[in-house]
């Protein structure tokens, strides 16, 4: 390198710095350009011509203005990418050797289900590097190499500056609706690591479906917003050996799905629903359906979604949502066995992706963005607590705090259903709460009083009613309905309110 060629490539930081900083002048651009053969200033790269000529443009000097650009001027660009932009037009950019364990294996993301593997690598990394430190979260952090990331993990201060091969170690991961986001997220800064400081990663991870973990992994890369080149930082996998060993390709296309045939009925539907659900879902094959039961339960009204299965097979394959991980894992078969016997998968994104159309979710641990993006070409199909419409509609669209997309989820509504089991002198009587679309263009920008205004004025059954009803008729005891649902405020209220207006007939 000379004089000469640090000019002009001050002249290409300025350019890139230009855009954000219009002041930036050559002279500076000149005083930055020496980072490159590790001097401070212009007048030092003039006073230094040996120390010029010695100096080679690669990612260790790229390194040091990578640091000088984010340290003056606050500009990310990672060295690999000042590497790409300084180089020749055309040039390739080769792999920098790593300093760490330079003959080991490739840098990159190397993935495992488990975790004696994650305990075999950290053996295998200390007796290459002759003990050289690690970087690890809860996985890996009980090595006595190891430096825990703690409570930041891969975002913690410092770690890209640490030498290029080291062995980051993260995780466990879980891979399920509630964790998806937030998993992606970390993989993708994982792959950052491995193509921009050149180190290699090791990712712990747990998911309901091993066999397709490859194919889950490439999909929460590659599907994230503003998704560039991370991809090829996926390598392979990590051995029970404690070998990281390439893969290729890394993942291969989503396995056939195979038809289930469902073995439930649609019994569990009272019948005020049976006749316009089966109606509207004759025709609707994308959406929202939403049930609801008074009954406060682990799967509230999962007995209607299995209901609902033999009336929704139009739509497409079915798959069930896994919510998140428990800590009694059992209670995810607590479930009837027409929902049983669906494929398990960890995320609606995943399910759609391997082209399931009809996915049944749990409404506390997905977002109102994700309703929306996929109930455009899937079925998603619900349970949860609520007595009436409306309840049932709120559960499931704020379940992820406040929004402002009622109106627009309101839209994407094929059915609500809610049902009370009331207890009367001759058995349990079903009470049911019915809104069914009409298709009917709905207000975009409806406020919530509105939104609560229209679905009781369209309601096509009322639990209310029906109640009044077996009050009236002295098949039900107001009390034992009450005691029934001590923590329904609606029913309570009801209720009382019909004792109320019954006494004061009586006393007219």
């Amino acid at each position: 390198m000379d004089t000469q060629q640090l000019k002009l490539l001050a002249g290409l930081v300025r350019g890139l710095l230009q855009p954000t900083h219009p002041s930036f002048g050559y002279g500076q651009a000149l005083d930055l350009i020496a980072a490159l053969p590790g001097l401070r200033n212009w007048p030092e790269v003039m006073a230094f011509p040996q120390r010029v000529a010695a100096a080679e443009l690669d990612i260790t000097a790229t390194g040091r203005l990578s640091f000088r650009l984010k340290k003056r001027y606050s500009v990310y660009m990672s060295p690999q990418e000042l590497l790409v932009a300084l180089s020749p037009p055309g040039a390739v950019v080769a792999r920098r050797t790593p300093q760490i364990w330079p003959s080991g294996p490739v840098p990159g993301v190397y993935i495992t289900t488990s975790q004696k593997a994650i305990d075999a690598l950290l053996e295998v990394y200390e007796d290459a590097t002759d003990g050289a430190l690690l970087y690890a979260e809860r996985a890996g952090n009980g090595c006595a190499s190891a430096i825990d990331l703690g409570e930041y993990g891969l975002w913690s201060s410092g770690l890209d500056r640490v030498p290029s091969g080291t062995l980051l170690v993260v995780g466990p991961l879980e891979l399920d609706q509630q964790s998806w986001e937030g998993t992606a997220s970390r993989l993708e800064t994982a792959c950052r690591y491995a193509l921009d400081s050149g180190h290699r990663v090791a990712v712990l991870l747990d998911t309901p479906t091993a066999e397709t973990l490859h194919e889950d992994v490439r999909l929460m890369v590659t599907s994230r917003d503003e998704h560039a080149d991370e991809e090829p930082a996926l390598i392979g996998v990590v051995t029970e050996k404690g070998e990281l060993q390439a893969r290729t390709p890394f993942s291969v296309a989503w396995p056939t799905i195979e038809p289930v045939t469902v073995t439930g009925t649609s019994d569990a539907l009272p019948t005020p629903l049976m006749g316009p659900l089966r109606d509207v879902l004759a025709e609707r094959t994308n959406g929202l359906l939403l049930f609801g039961s008074a009954v406060i339960a682990e799967y509230s009204a999962i007995d209607l979604v299995a209901g609902s299965l033999v009336l929704t097979e139009r739509a497409g394959p079915a798959a069930r949502i896994m919510a998140r991980h428990r800590a009694t894992p059992s209670k995810d078969w607590d479930v009837p066995e027409a929902i049983r016997q669906l494929p398990f998968l960890p995320s609606i994104e995943s399910a759609y992706a391997q082209g399931y159309r009809r996915l049944i979710y749990h409404p506390s641990y997905t977002e109102p963005e994700l309703l929306l993006k996929y109930s455009e070409d899937a079925l998603l199909i619900c349970g949860t607590y609520g007595a009436d419409v409306m309840t049932v509609f709120m559960s499931t669209v704020r379940a992820g705090g406040g929004t402002h997309m009622e109106a627009a989820l309101l839209a994407r509504i094929v059915a609500i259903a809610a049902t009370v089991s009331v207890p009367s002198r001759d058995g349990i009587k079903l009470l049911a709460d019915l809104y069914v679309a009409t298709g009917a263009p709905i207000d975009n920008v409806m406020a919530f009083e509105e939104i609560e205004q229209f679905l009781s004025d369209n309601l096509l059954a009322r639990w209310r009613d029906g109640l009044a009803r077996l009050q009236d008729a002295g098949v039900v005891v107001p009390a034992e309905v009450k005691k029934a649902f001590p923590r329904s405020q609606e029913i309570k209220a009801f209720v009382d309110e019909y004792l109320k207006q019954k006494k004061n007939r009586a006393t007219a």
